[in-house]
């Protein structure tokens, strides 16, 4: 079997650890895999995926950003290339690509005439005639979290949502990684619930490798502990709006200076927010108390540096991040959004507050600070609960079956 993954941007984070996690385990089955990923072609993902032995397809014109040129020319970059390569499977990932490469599936299916190819003689030879793999494709799309969630204008939410509705026709399955997800689509009129199915992420706990805490602290904290008893809170995260870390680094000062703890914050990720964090940071006085490291290769090695785990996203999907903190044993403060609710239960495995509220963050931050036995066991069950209900193979065994029906 051939498999065609797509995806907006191939930079470490959820959706491409998701990916990566499935076409690892398909090249297990010895199936082909091949991926294309829009924007900066040298990236994170497309280097794992040639690491696997599967066959990479950059798309230049795939931005994560509405552009309306460059969207219509990815929708035939990406039409062009599944008359190409005929793949039996097409997995969409991330609301643009699910857009355009739905679209794309489309123009392609109906065969539309494009510009031949120099090597079309040699493109039949290696993949066939149009005619002998035509009609046999099967479209999924894994929504990592609607976008018309996430906080932008109006105009913009109907567009996804309506967006959403039309290119739901042309899925032949759409796998919500959340409970919640399922519940929006149906709410919002995204497709019927047939057409919809719930697969939680997974993780491979036997592959679990963390750093040891002393060596990663050192190397992140930047000799920048002035305590011994220091209180370490970490969270890693791409630097995008919808990671609320605007409201994590308020959190830290309402932490730092009006319950007075010896707080330290870890922030590990990279994005375009940067120099909004950075001034943030140095008009709150909190130099000493904040460190962004950076992007960091496999950077959940490093969790066991951190004494809290704290995700202050304002919308999220089922965030690997959590389940890799509750495999490190962390105790987790969380805002409640998305599929968060579904993996950590409030005053169990961690604490839930209300987004873009950080005040409630720093409750809880205190709270915990305060009481190393409470997390300890907020870690237990945390690590308890992700042993017993988000493996890696449940996941991709789900998964496969969607492509066996």
């Amino acid at each position: 079997m051939k498999i065609l993954y797509v995806i907006t941007q191939g930079e470490q984070g959820g959706a491409q650890l998701y990916v990566k996690t499935l076409a690892e385990a398909a090249r297990g089955q010895n199936w082909a895999v091949d991926i294309a990923i829009g924007e900066d072609s040298n990236n994170w993902l497309s280097q794992e995926i040639k690491a696997l032995g599967g066959e990479f397809w950059p798309l230049k014109h795939l931005k994560r950003p509405i552009s309306p040129i460059n969207d219509l020319i990815t929708i035939f970059e990406l039409a062009n290339l599944y008359q190409k390569i005929k793949p039996d499977i097409i997995h969409l990932n991330s609301s643009k690509a699910g857009i355009l490469g739905s679209l794309a599936f489309l123009v392609a299916k109906l065969n539309w005439k494009f510009p031949a190819s120099p090597n079309r003689g040699e493109e039949i030879a290696r993949f066939g005639s149009n005619e002998s793999r035509r009609g046999n494709w099967k479209l999924f799309y894994t929504a990592h979290g609607w976008v018309f969630n996430e906080p932008m204008p109006q105009y913009k939410k109907w567009l996804y949502r309506t967006l959403e509705k039309v290119t739901a026709g042309i899925k032949d399955k759409i796998i919500c990684v959340s409970d919640y997800d399922c519940r929006i689509a149906i709410e919002n009129k995204i497709a019927k619930a047939e057409k919809l199915i719930v697969i939680h992420n997974g993780i491979n706990l036997a592959n679990a490798y963390f750093l040891d805490k002393e060596s990663t602290r050192h190397e992140l904290l930047q000799k920048n502990l002035t305590e011994q008893n220091q209180i370490v809170i970490g969270t890693i995260a791409n630097f995008y709006p919808t990671k609320g870390l605007e409201y994590l680094i308020s959190a830290v000062g309402i932490s730092v200076n009006d319950y007075r703890l010896p707080i330290t914050a870890i922030i590990i990720g990279e994005g375009g927010l940067r120099p909004q964090l950075e001034k943030q940071i140095k008009d709150s006085g909190l130099q000493k108390n904040i460190i962004l490291t950076g992007s960091i290769k496999n950077a959940s090695r490093y969790l066991k540096s951190f004494d809290i785990a704290v995700m202050s996203s304002v919308k999220e999907g089922f965030p690997y991040f959590l389940l890799e903190a509750m495999s490190a044993g962390l105790p987790i403060i969380s805002t409640n959004v998305g599929g968060i609710p579904e993996i950590i239960s409030d005053n169990k495995t961690g604490y839930l507050v209300e987004p873009q509220n950080p005040s409630a963050l720093a409750e809880k931050i205190k709270l915990l600070a305060d009481r190393p036995e409470l997390r300890q066991k907020f870690g237990e069950t945390g690590l308890t609960k992700v042993k017993n209900e988000f493996s890696q193979e449940k996941m991709i065994k789900k998964t496969f079956a969607v492509y066996s029906e």
